[in-house]
């Protein structure tokens, strides 16, 4: 198992503190993770009246439980630790910090592997070449997406979704109130190989095509199941992933 499919896996107690202890949104948007360049960690919505938040470091291989003045108040270690362990962390520690409501698991989603979230599951150590570059992806997502709200009328926030693992945000154009976009980073997954940078324009709930598209200068459409313009992410700098962003924006 690689480390992003780890990483992939722990994330998903980020996800469920924010099931167990937020109001439920229509659109699972509580249980959304936010990136902090700054810390190098995901990063829960606050889960309670304090800012407390539960937050998966990528730097140390933790979870952490972290208050926005305080800083990290308890922190579990990813290497070794099996699946009950962390669940007993994080109902001990939450009721600690004064969250009522009790932690529950309860996944509403399948994950793609096997194995995983049982009594004996443990995760692997650490391997920091492999953090390193999952954290200097998320940091490009990050940054490359909040520099085209100037393109749109209304950007929603960027955030990651447990889900899909992807970090993305959706633009309303102002002078075409029905064509939207959504634009990303994604995983490896059946449409590219790689991680991966992509925008897909809608009119209401329909896909814009994009066979009759120019070639990208940076990238590739894809057409006719899935329409979309690609950016493999391996070795793409700011201004090259910004270069497709702002291309694809002006495209749909």
């Amino acid at each position: 198992m690689t480390q992003y499919e780890t990483m992939h896996i722990a994330a998903q107690y980020l996800a469920m503190a924010a099931k167990s202890f937020l109001p439920a949104q229509d659109d699972d948007s509580h249980t959304n993770l936010g990136w902090n360049s700054k810390d190098k960690r995901m990063e829960s919505r606050p889960l309670n009246s304090e800012g407390l938040i539960l937050a998966l470091n990528y730097l140390d291989y933790s979870l952490d439980f972290a208050h926005p003045k305080s800083g990290v108040g308890a922190s579990y270690p990813l290497g070794g630790a099996s699946h009950l362990d962390i669940l007993n962390w994080i109902g001990r520690e939450s009721k600690f910090a004064g969250i009522d409501a009790e932690f529950k698991f309860d996944l509403h989603y399948e994950l793609p592997y096997e194995g995983i979230f049982t009594d004996e599951y443990k995760y692997a150590g650490k391997d920091e070449d492999q953090l390193n570059a999952l954290i200097q992806l998320r940091w490009l997502a990050d940054k490359t997406l909040s520099m085209i709200n100037t393109h749109f009328h209304e950007v929603s926030e960027v955030r990651i979704w447990p889900h899909h693992f992807d970090t993305g945000c959706l633009g309303y154009f102002d002078t075409k109130k029905n064509v939207s976009v959504g634009l990303g980073l994604a995983i490896p997954d059946k449409n590219v190989d790689d991680w991966y940078f992509y925008a897909s324009g809608y009119h209401g709930e329909e896909p814009i095509q994009t066979e009759m598209f120019e070639p990208l200068k940076n990238g590739e459409w894809r057409s006719g199941e899935w329409n979309a313009g690609i950016l493999k992410a391996s070795g793409k700098s700011l201004p090259v992933v910004s270069s497709f962003f702002n291309e694809v924006i002006k495209a749909f």
